[in-house]
């Protein structure tokens, strides 16, 4: 039988961040600077949304350990161990180091595909264990490879090196490895009769990631 994590892994191919024409530009070093503030400003409310996805999963974890392995994971991104900040605030730091100003940010109206996925995480990880841990899979499997790829199109392409800017990157790069290494565990141990949602809300979230770099790659007119 094939692992659900597999499964999800073909679907998120299909629409992979680093295959979409806004981060192949970000890697090229063709995208504006002013492309990549804009993006900053959207993206940023979803980094703020996130953990209240995490949080849904872990309480609907029905395995001890699984629990104790979200909760690891919620307590990274709310900054609650000592010496570490939350993710939000790393974002801010690289929206701030690219030139932005954090009333701005919080100020940003969202495009209707930032409030889409933003939404998307939010219902996915309330419908079920399996659905919220399907789309927590195909987010945090992508990341330390986006993570990377973005690193270096900074620091290559940009030249941008200072490590407050790329501190959120550098945190995901190495922390979602283990985050995903996670999830694959448990959406493999999921019973027969939860794994075609947990495959299903992987391919939605999926999608509404690919959306919302559409939504910023368009309203950046990049197109």
């Amino acid at each position: 039988m094939t692992q659900v994590s597999t499964l999800i892994d073909a679907k998120v191919a299909d629409r992979a961040m680093l295959k979409h024409p806004f981060y192949q530009a970000w890697t090229q070093g063709t995208l504006p600077v002013a492309a990549l503030r804009a993006y900053s400003r959207q993206y940023f409310h979803h980094v703020e949304a996130f953990p209240r996805a995490v949080s849904a999963v872990h309480s609907a974890c029905p395995d001890r350990d699984g629990r104790r392995m979200l909760a690891e994971n919620l307590a990274e991104e709310e900054g609650l161990d000592a010496g570490k900040q939350d993710h939000a605030a790393l974002w801010m730091m690289f929206a701030c180091g690219i030139g932005e100003d954090e009333a701005a940010v919080h100020a940003q109206q969202l495009n209707p595909e930032t409030h889409s996925l933003i939404d998307t995480f939010r219902k996915l990880s309330r419908q079920s264990y399996a659905a919220g841990l399907g789309a927590l899979y195909a987010y945090e499997s992508q990341f330390p490879g986006v993570a990377s790829a973005k690193i270096e199109g900074l620091i290559e392409r940009y030249g941008i090196s200072d490590e407050p800017t790329l501190r959120f990157f550098r945190v995901h790069e190495t922390a979602d490895v283990e985050h995903g290494a996670v999830c694959r565990r448990l959406l493999d141990q999921l019973p027969e009769a939860e794994r075609a949602e947990a495959v299903a809300a992987g391919a939605e979230l999926a999608g509404a990631l690919w959306n919302f770099l559409s939504g910023v790659e368009a309203s950046t007119s990049l197109n």
